[in-house]
This record gives C-alpha cells, sequence and structure tokens, in this order.
C-alpha cells in the first residue's frame, strides 16, 4: 500500500457498485520509529502506527521519547480528529506482567484516555520463535470507541512466520460509494493548436460575418456574435487536438493491445482449468505479462526521450512547462467528499452546489451592526457624489486602435478558454487588424452609455485547495475565476488611460517592479542601525482569509 494513498475496491454482492477511495495525508510528525497519517470520511481519523524499542538494558528512556512524540501528535490533533494508535508497542496492558516499559504504557494510556478497541483480556499477541515465551504486545487503541463495532485477535498458526499475530478490527468507518458515469454523459474536451493556423482563412471567415455586427444592436448583443464569429472560425482555421476522452484516460497502442488480448485469451484457460499453481498455462501468461510490461515501458521510454529531443532541437516555454509538469508530484490532498451541514456528502452534482452556494453567500456582507449615524452620513455623501457627476460628466477621450491593439499585446497565449470558450489572446491576435475596428466601436459605446455589459461579469469558478487546510471543509478552497477575455481586454484598455500614482517610495506591494519581500531589506537595516537604547516594533496586518467579506482586521 502507498503511504499516501489508500484505495478501496471490493464490490457489495447486490449492486456490484465499487467503493470509492480516501486520500491520505502523511504527517510531518514522528521519526524511524513513528508514522502519522490523516484521512477524512464520515470521521476525521488520525492514525499513528509505530513500533516501539524492544526492552533491553536502558531502553526505557528511547522509550519514553517515542511516548513523547505520540503525545504530542494526540495533542496536536486530538481536537479536530478521532485518534487511533496501533502497532507493535512492546509493553503490555496486561496485569500479568509489570515492567519498566509496561509501567510507562500504562500511565501513558491512562493520561491520555486511550482504551483498547475490545476486550483483550490474557490473550497473547507475541509468541517467541523458541517457544519459551509469549506475552501481549500488540494493540490498537483509540479515545473513541464509536468508531469500531468489532475486533479479533487471530489464532497463530503454521502458515504465519511472524512472531506476532494479527490484531485487527472492523470499524463504522464510511468509505464513498463510486458514482456510475456512464461515457455518453461525458465529453470530450479539445484543445486547439494554434501553432497550426490558417491564418489567412481565419481572417476571411471573420471579415464574412462581421456585418452582423451593427449600431442598432445592443453591446451585449454584439459582443455575443463577435463570440460567435470567432468561435466559428477558428473551428474551421485551426486544427485541434484530444485532451479529454470519453473513456479511459490511457489509450493502448495496437501492440500493447494485442498483448492485452493475449493475456486475457491466456488468463482464461488458465482460469477454466481450475487456476493450477504448477501448470504451463500459469507460466505462459507470466510470461505474457513480462511481455506487455516490456512494451509499456518502451513506449513510456520512447515517449520521454521524444520529448527531450524537442525541447533540445526547439526549446519553448510551452515545452519547458510540459517537462516541469510530466514530473511533478502529483497532489495528496484530494478528498471523495465534501462536509455539507454536517455530514459528508460524495455526489459531484452535491458538491458542486455546496461551492455554489458558499462563494454565493461569501460574497454578501455579515455585518448587520451600524452606526446608524455613521451609515446616513455616507449615503448622504454617495448621494451627493453621485449628482455631481451626473450633472457634470468628466470627459474622456475614446478608446483609438491603437489603445485597444496595446491591450491585445498584454494577454497572455496559452491560457484556459472562458466560459465562451475563447482563448486568452489568440482569438484576438490571429485577426487584429479585423476584429479591432470593431472592438473599439463596442468600447466606445460602453464608455458613451457608462455601463459594464452583463456579459463581463460572469467566469468559471474553480475552488483551490488553500495550504494545509482540510480537504473536505469547503471553506478550505479559494476560488480562482476565470473572467471572459474581452472583459480583461477592455480592464487592460482602462488602465491605460488612468494616472496611478503609490502615495509613498516606499509602497511594495502592488506595484510594478517591485515585491513586498524587497522590504524586509530596509527591516532588516532598521534592526541593525537601531540604537540598543531604543525599541523597534514591527506591526503587520492582514484579513482572516483571502477576498473573504471580512468586518475587522487583526494583527499579528
Amino acid at each position: 500500500m502507498d503511504s499516501n494513498f489508500l484505495e478501496v475496491k471490493q464490490e457489495f454482492p447486490s449492486s456490484g457498485q465499487k467503493l470509492g477511495t480516501i486520500r491520505l495525508k502523511k504527517l510531518p510528525d514522528g521519526n524511524e520509529r513513528i508514522v502519522a497519517i490523516l484521512f477524512t470520511s464520515n470521521w476525521n481519523i488520525c492514525l499513528i502506527n509505530t513500533y516501539m524499542p524492544t526492552r533491553e538494558t536502558d531502553s526505557q528512556y528511547e522509550y519514553g521519547v517515542c511516548l513523547d512524540i505520540i503525545h504530542s501528535i494526540i495533542e496536536k490533533y486530538q481536537s479536530t480528529h478521532q485518534v487511533v494508535v496501533c502497532g507493535d508497542l512492546n509493553g503490555t496492558l496486561a496485569t500479568s506482567r509489570n515492567n519498566k516499559h509496561d509501567q510507562l504504557l500504562k500511565q501513558f494510556v491512562l493520561e491520555m484516555n486511550l482504551s483498547t478497541v475490545g476486550n483483550y483480556g490474557e490473550q497473547k499477541t507475541f509468541f517467541h520463535h523458541s517457544g519459551q515465551s509469549s506475552s501481549q504486545i500488540d494493540y490498537i487503541l483509540t479515545n473513541n470507541k464509536d468508531i469500531y463495532c468489532n475486533h479479533e485477535i487471530w489464532e497463530n498458526t503454521s502458515s504465519n512466520v511472524s512472531s506476532h499475530v494479527p490484531v485487527s478490527m472492523i470499524t463504522n468507518i464510511a468509505v464513498p460509494l463510486l458514482e456510475k458515469f456512464s461515457n455518453q454523459n461525458k465529453k470530450t474536451v479539445q484543445r486547439l493548436k494554434w501553432n497550426e493556423i490558417d491564418e489567412q482563412l481565419y481572417r476571411d471567415t471573420i471579415s464574412e460575418k462581421l456585418s452582423d455586427i451593427r449600431e442598432d444592436k445592443t453591446t451585449s448583443e454584439n459582443i455575443k456574435t463577435l463570440t460567435s464569429i470567432l468561435l466559428k472560425a477558428s473551428h474551421l482555421a485551426v486544427p485541434s487536438k484530444i485532451t479529454k476522452l470519453k473513456g479511459p484516460k490511457w489509450k493502448a497502442s495496437p501492440k500493447v493491445r494485442k498483448h492485452l488480448k493475449t493475456c486475457k485469451q491466456l488468463y482464461s484457460k488458465w482460469k477454466a482449468l481450475g487456476k493450477p499453481e504448477n501448470h504451463q498455462s500459469k507460466q505462459d501468461l507470466k510470461s505474457e505479462k513480462k511481455k506487455l510490461r516490456s512494451q509499456q515501458r518502451q513506449e513510456q521510454a520512447t515517449d520521454r526521450r521524444k520529448l527531450y529531443e524537442q525541447i533540445m532541437d526547439n526549446p519553448s516555454s510551452e515545452l519547458f512547462f510540459k517537462l516541469i509538469n510530466r514530473n511533478k508530484s502529483k497532489s495528496k490532498t484530494e478528498t471523495s467528499g465534501l462536509e455539507i451541514d454536517g455530514k459528508f456528502d460524495f455526489s459531484s452534482q452535491n458538491q458542486s452546489r455546496a461551492f455554489a452556494n458558499y462563494y454565493e453567500d461569501l460574497s454578501l456582507p455579515k455585518e448587520n451592526e451600524y452606526d446608524n449615524a455613521y451609515l446616513e452620513l455616507c449615503q448622504i455623501r454617495q448621494k451627493i457624489v453621485e449628482e455631481t457627476f451626473s450633472q457634470n460628466l468628466p470627459s474622456m477621450d475614446p478608446y483609438t486602435e491603437k489603445e485597444v491593439k496595446q491591450a491585445i499585446e498584454f494577454l497572455n497565449t496559452g491560457k484556459s478558454a472562458d466560459e465562451h470558450g475563447i482563448c486568452a489572446a489568440e482569438h484576438l491576435k490571429y485577426a487584429q487588424h479585423t476584429v479591432v475596428p470593431v472592438i473599439t466601436k463596442i468600447f466606445n459605446k460602453i464608455l458613451q452609455e457608462r455601463k459594464v455589459p452583463v456579459d463581463f461579469k460572469s467566469g468559471i469558478l474553480t475552488p483551490v485547495l488553500k495550504k494545509e487546510k482540510n480537504p473536505s471543509l469547503v471553506n478550505s478552497y479559494r476560488g480562482i475565476t476565470v473572467t471572459p477575455v474581452l472583459s480583461k481586454l477592455h480592464e487592460f484598455c482602462i488602465l491605460g488611460k488612468l494616472f496611478i500614482n503609490s502615495g509613498t517610495d516606499l509602497q511594495f506591494g502592488f506595484t510594478a517592479g517591485l515585491w513586498p519581500l524587497f522590504a524586509s531589506l530596509i527591516i532588516s537595516e532598521c534592526k541593525c542601525e537601531i540604537s540598543s537604547a531604543l525599541s523597534l516594533y514591527l506591526a503587520t496586518v492582514d484579513v482572516q482569509s483571502a477576498f473573504d467579506v471580512v468586518p475587522t482586521y487583526h494583527s499579528s
């Protein structure tokens, strides 16, 4: 079993539906004798597995150190998790023995309010190979007996070559059922290959349809028409490649499929014979499996070699980041269930709705206690400002085609498409001379009407797990939104007309070319130069969560 991932594939006889997966997070706490993991299902579990030191001269000191480590882990997580301690404790809770290890263990179990899962009695779990001694030193301990329903100390058998017998328990931990999805309901996701675009066809297709954008239409209608024209042109002039298939993610090559078919045939033949261990059919199956794995490894090596050759022959940022992403480790903080209204829900539809409700609720102010006098004063000021601007509208020069072209250059290539399917830069950069005049007219109409189109106010929101947060809670995720491309372009056009001056030369955040870390140099110099007779105070202010509606600030 992978130390970071447990997958259960047991099937129910009635439905045949498979159980889902539980993601485990290995904790940095522990040492070479102690491993602790966290996982979440219908319970938050902290599982501590240990192999305690054997009893030797002065071994009680090392034994005590290990107990101290387990103690610190339990203290850290017992308020949020149910604790389970298991393994070879090399000490007994039985009354028949009371050496130094036993005394430390009994005192520790009493102090941490732990208990065995079930009644162990005087039943032995360790049998010395010489047969001269036996003891009870293997345990499963917990601070909550509700998480298990049965336990068993196995009998010692001739097939068990260990000096220990297994100790097991049946838990009340629920493993989610995998949802059944039909391949017919899955969509094939494709990515446009812009490096193979037919630019002339792309521009000609757009030019033919630009007459559909008219002055008498509303801004939203013209934006939708322009979006439709760009999408249709890209479908005709830009080839695409499949990035997400309806079926399995991995597609076997013809050679691999041939080996797979042979393996299935040999297995069926061996199964029909009753699966004899020393039969030639099993040897043939083993040999064919070896050929299958060899072919898979060869193809993977060939694929890696081709990528390296492409990077060496035609280096590019795209290939470089492709190599980085391929070598990056996968996230170990995924979860199959979310806690919704105090219960774990494993339905993807319910989880999507929970995220939608959470972010919608997050955008609404929660503070209801106001200073009514101050609130009334603010409302009066706002009304005066609105009336002043409505009577004396400030003049602003209309957008020019040059400004729109410069704004297009600020758009990054290779980014995700927006909700309409428009890529961040490619759809516009390959047809600048064709679409810029139309976009300029649309933006000037927005400026004239002083009204932001509804199409600019939506986007695709993706929850991204915050660092070191519980993946089963919706408030552990930060919402990252992909906004419409034309909305981004309009923002760049506006920024070009604004004169934003920093209030002080000491502002490092939200300042082009600077980074807040640069401020640490000034702080370090202040600390070095400050007189020993004076005190230096540093105050930092931050909100509780990024993008949250937080009524107050706290200092740290």
